[in-house]
Order: structure tokens, then sequence, then C-alpha cells
């Protein structure tokens, strides 16, 4: 956990006028550079916790603190600067006849220069990719182009803080990939509420469960997003990623299927599939490769023994990997296997 904080909710509660109670005795700490992904169910709290960050709304009891600076109506200006909201519909942040002039809103109202204002403006439309639109209309792009441009909006002004309500949502495969890669290499503290999973796993090291108004649960994205039960008890699914590989694994454990078709899913996994013993029973092992990411661990024995799954840290395991190249991950042949860290029941 990093040493300061950027980010500090204390025992915040929120009640719409008509005595709706959203939030109800928040606290979290989110610390400077983290980026940390806000998940739960539809009418969790989730877009009224993201409004209390900037002002947009104000706690009814608790306390917000930005930095160092607290959530109050005398320091929203302060408080605005700090933190960039990206909301899910871009149209929401984009009302300008240009490109440019969206971009260079949020400068203009910081008082800068000509000079700066246009540098901020081409810095963020080079980070989001939209270098050579700033006579477009902003109208007139794509959906996933005006994404970017709201993402956009919010750079130029350069906040500490950036939040994201939904971020991926209604984007093309292409254009969600380019935000994912944007995301883990910024150095903001990054705020994702999002039904996402996905994405969540793939930028943020931690997740926070809210549901009913309250934080459920506060670890790390794997410990979080690989647990079925924690998921499915707030309304919520595995990420499709680790759903995928579940299904893929159970196919190669029970399907009837040719060996051209077992061989397509077990490079999938990049899985290993032996014969141990004098039995000759099969045993498929997925491992961690050096693909810059991590992979579950799976043992399985078709001898009537139970399936195992077990996570290992990518860098502790490197020293054990296969070393495999650019080589087939598929072996099947009648020997013993090479030893393995190996977890027993």
């Amino acid at each position: 956990m990093p040493e300061r904080n950027a980010i500090k909710v204390e025992n915040v509660f929120f009640q719409y006028p008509d005595g709706h109670e959203v939030l109800k005795g928040v606290d979290c700490t989110i610390g400077v550079g983290e980026k940390v992904a806000l998940i739960g169910p539809n009418g969790a709290g989730k877009s009224t916790f993201m409004s209390l960050l900037n002002g947009v709304e104000l706690s009814t009891s608790g306390r917000v603190t930005i930095g160092e600076l607290e959530v109050t109506k005398a320091n929203l200006t302060e408080i605005r600067r700090k933190v960039g909201i990206v909301f899910q519909d871009p149209d929401d942040q984009l009302f300008c006849p240009t490109v440019f002039d969206d971009v260079a809103f949020g400068p203009l109202n910081l008082g800068l220069s000509e000079s700066e204002i246009e540098a901020r403006v081409q810095e963020a439309l080079t980070l989001v990719g939209l270098t050579g639109f700033e006579q477009r209309s902003s109208f007139h792009l794509s959906f996933g182009e005006r994404k970017r441009l709201a993402l956009a909006t919010v750079l130029s002004y350069q906040p500490d803080i950036l939040v994201f309500d939904e971020p991926s949502t209604n984007m093309d495969p292409l254009n969600r990939r380019k935000l994912i890669k944007w995301l883990q290499q910024s150095d903001k503290t990054i705020l994702l509420c999002t039904h996402d999973l996905d994405i969540a796993l793939d930028v943020c090291d931690r997740c926070l469960v809210l549901t009913d108004g309250r934080v459920v649960a506060d670890g790390t994205s794997k410990d979080i997003l690989y647990d079925r039960a924690l998921l499915e008890t707030n309304h919520l699914e595995l990420p499709l990623a680790l759903m995928t590989h579940e299904l893929l694994h159970e196919k190669l454990r029970t399907g009837q299927m040719d060996d051209e078709h077992r061989r397509i899913i077990e490079r999938f996994l990049h899985a290993h599939r032996h014969t141990h013993g004098p039995d000759q029973h099969e045993h498929v092992h997925l491992h961690i490769h050096p693909h810059g990411h991590e992979h579950m661990h799976h043992h399985h024995h078709d001898d009537g023994h139970d399936h195992h799954a077990h996570d290992y840290d990518y860098g502790a395991e490197q020293a054990a990997l296969h070393e495999h190249g650019d080589a087939d991950h598929v072996h099947d042949r009648e020997e013993e296997s090479p030893p393995e860290k190996k977890t027993s029941t």
C-alpha cells in the first residue's frame, strides 16, 4: 500500500432528499498511484461514491478527503483540479464546436496562457491517439473516438486522480485494448467504477466490492476476482477470461473430441498432457508462461481425484518455468513427467 493517500473516505453516508439512503458508512483509502476497481451490482452506490470524490454530490455525513483537502463547498474549485471524472457517456462531456475547443476548455478555465493551452491540447490528443483531429466536430466522431476525446478533455487539465465510470462500455475490441494499454501505463491514481471485471483484472491491482451501500470486500484483484463464491454472493460473475479457462479445462477433462480439437484447446490453455505411473492415468498441467500476465496453475488427474487449481506469483515461479520459446506447448508422452511444484489435497 502506498504511504500517502490520494483518497480517504471515512464513515460516509449519503441520502437523497426523498430519504433514499445510498451509502451506509463507507470507509476506504486509495494510495497515490494505486489503480483500484470499484465493483458491485446495479444499485450498489458506485456512481454516487464516484460523484462524492469531486463534489458533484456532497456526503450527508462522514468525510471525504482528496490528498490533504476535504471535499467541501469551499474547496470545490481546487478539488476538481485534482480529480477528473470520465463519464460513461462521452456526450456528457463534449459540447464545443471542435475537438480542439473541447480539450482546451479545461486549461482555458485554469487561466493558462495561449501557448500552454495549445501544448496541453496537443499532449492530451497525442496520449489518446487523436492527433490531427483538432478541427473536426466532436459529434461527427465514432463512439470510440468520442470516448477517447472525453478522456483527453480530462487529461488536458492534468488532474492527479482519474475516475472512470464504465470506461469500456460500448467500445469496440481494438479501442478497448488501446484504453487498457493506456491505463496500464499511466502513473496516475486511477479508480475504475465498472461491471467489466476483465478490465479490472487487466488494469487494477486492488478491488473494492460495494454492495447495498457498503464495502463488503477489499483485497487484491486476484483474491477478489478469482473468488467465485464472493462474486456470486454479490450478484457478479467471474471475469470472462477466467470463465473461459474453466470451461475449456472442463472440456479437456470430460469432453469427447478428436485429437485435433483436443490439441487446439490444449495449445490455447498452454496445457501439457502426460501419462503417469503403472496405470497410465492422464495428467494435465496448465502452467504460467512468460507472457506478461498470470495464468491459474492447474493439475488434473483422470483417475477419480478432484480437480485442484492454484495460482502462483509470476516472479516466484519464473525459475521453475519450462523453456518453450516459440515451440508447441502440447506434449503427449508415455513417461513420468519431470518434477513440478504441486499442492496436495
